[in-house]
């Protein structure tokens, strides 16, 4: 009886102080790295906003992400 309380206790403190680790994050596939990557440099474009292009590329953006 003794030694199930020791080995819950010792169970109950390692989950407490977080010894055992975190499962590895999963990695992008290729495909969602590539849409990322588009979103941040049509994210960084519309940040400066210079044409007219510029401009429409960004409203037509924001509709699509649904920020309007």
């Amino acid at each position: 009886m003794i030694d199930r309380l020791i080995v819950a206790s010792i169970c109950t403190w390692v989950g407490i102080t977080g010894l055992i680790p975190d499962p590895p994050k999963q990695q992008l596939t290729p495909s969602q790295l590539q849409a990322k990557a588009k979103m941040q440099s049509i994210s960084n474009m519309c940040k400066k906003r210079k044409t007219k292009t510029v401009n429409q590329i960004c409203k037509r953006w924001e509709k699509q992400q649904g920020i309007l």
